[in-house]
């Protein structure tokens, strides 16, 4: 976090900040174990994988429209934002239990449509809960070192949420089962996300220059002249599907590892790994530009997974450590992805002349959710493919376990190393601009100022 003292938000601020998404990730990290759920009660890993994707053909309309909806409306109050947390906060809890309450001895078409129907209940909420609580950095200052100090503080405890999922779902959920244990999973989230409700505040800078409230038009216009937003999605969509260590752990610990809760110890040595390099990514960005940090950390993340590969799992200790090293890249661009979204909010500001942080971070969301359908997806298939045998007790064939670990370390290499091309190729957003363009989008400093130092590069403001 950084060192200074001048901030526009207090202490208070950050802080409810950061337990709201420790308690959202503890909560998505719970709901994150579907494909796992799925299969124990006897759902066929190919069927739970066409299933698991239906829901995101209403998402890819849902987010967008709610999105139009969170930029279109201001509330009585002047919020724009956190009323939505609040109605996503309530509505969350409810709908994550709905998931996990499905009986194992229903039949299962009837299993097929309560799931799709929870599920699609709980997109919905998750939207509303997830969007505005990013788009809230926007409005909390129009500082972009203190906006990415915010984002690093949330992003980091959001990992810490999301490692206590990991680790405590393979301890708990085989003893109090799956719903049970989702409930308790659930009101520990909602508890935690509660001060944020109370604490943060929106901050709306009376001179901004950008429409704060665009029509249709404006936000198609803003779209389509916000190359590094469109960028930053693909990357961030790459990497969560090539990030699959935590949807691969139970597998791994049954099938490898020959034990389930084994897979608590190399969740484990992630979450260490991961809770580090998250911890250490703000210093980092200090020092040099946010996207050399991600760069780098992608880079040293491939190399790591090709070597973890063939190291092997023999040797539970090696395979913990190779497993640590090959997750740095989750705390790299689980951090800094947002921080880029954030900065091609200014930047759409700049180019455009509107602002609709609520349409960029409801992609955003849109995104989050399709990632973790597509990591679902993309295990289920690719266990399919090495003759996984889906039940809880299943006695897997021959070579299923290499298979296993071929799945665990290669996948994360391909897709980190096609999102670090993209990166380098396309996205040219850099942090010095981008403190420019938000005082500009603040009305800190005139149109001449700002294109003296931006239009070489970036070309005229409001176009």
């Amino acid at each position: 976090m950084s060192m200074r003292t001048n901030f526009m938000t207090n202490k208070r601020e950050r802080l409810a900040y950061c337990l709201f998404f420790l308690g959202q990730n503890i909560l998505w990290g719970y709901a994150g174990y579907v494909e796992t759920f799925l299969t124990d009660i006897g759902i066929a890993a190919a069927t739970a994988a066409a299933i698991l994707l239906v829901p995101k053909l209403w998402d890819a309309v849902n987010d967008v429209l709610f999105g139009y909806l969170m930029d279109r409306r201001t509330f009585k109050n002047g919020q724009k934002f956190l009323p939505w947390v609040r109605i996503g906060t309530t509505a969350i809890g409810i709908t994550t239990v709905a998931l996990f309450a499905i009986p194992d001895s229903l039949p299962q078409a009837i299993k097929v449509v309560w799931f799709l129907a929870a599920y699609i209940l709980f997109d919905i909420c998750y939207t509303v809960l997830d969007a505005p609580a990013y788009a809230l950095t926007t409005v909390m200052t129009s500082d972009v070192d203190e906006r990415t100090s915010i984002i690093a503080g949330g992003k980091l405890w959001a990992m810490v949420g999301g490692v206590i999922a990991t680790l405590l779902v393979p301890m708990l959920r085989p003893k109090l089962g799956w719903f049970v244990a989702c409930v308790v999973f659930v009101a520990v989230s909602v508890i935690l996300m509660i001060p944020m409700l109370f604490f943060v505040k929106e901050r709306h800078s009376e001179t901004a220059t950008a429409e704060q409230n665009p029509g249709l038009e404006d936000m198609l216009h803003y779209l389509k002249n916000n190359r590094y937003l469109i960028v930053a999605l693909v990357a961030m969509l790459l990497l969560g599907v090539a990030s699959l260590e935590q949807k691969m752990a139970i597998y791994m610990g049954r099938i490898c590892l020959g034990q389930e809760n084994t897979a608590t110890l190399v969740a484990g040595g992630a979450a260490v790994s991961v809770i580090l390099v998250s911890a250490v990514v703000p210093k980092l960005s200090r020092r040099w530009d946010k996207f050399t940090v991600l760069c780098w950390g992608l880079a040293f993340t491939v190399v790591m997974n090709i070597a973890a590969y063939f190291v092997g799992y023999d040797n539970l200790a090696m395979a913990i450590l190779m497993t640590m090293l090959k997750c740095t890249g989750l705390g790299f661009w689980s951090v800094v992805i947002y921080m880029l979204i954030a900065d091609t909010v200014e930047y759409g500001t700049y180019k455009t002349g509107t602002r609709a942080a609520g349409i960029s971070f409801s992609l955003q969301t849109f995104v989050a959710k399709l990632k973790n359908s597509l990591i679902g997806s993309v295990v289920l298939l690719s266990l399919a493919s090495v003759g996984f045998v889906e039940g809880e007790n299943a006695i897997q064939p021959a070579g299923v376990a290499d298979g296993v670990w071929g799945l665990f370390c290669l996948l994360p290499a391909v897709g980190f190393t096609i999102a670090l091309v993209i990166l380098l190729l396309f996205y040219k957003l850099r942090s010095k601009d981008v403190q420019v363009m938000a005082r500009y989008n603040h009305g800190e400093i005139s149109k001449e100022e700002a294109e003296s130092v931006l239009a070489a590069k970036y070309g005229p403001a409001g176009e």
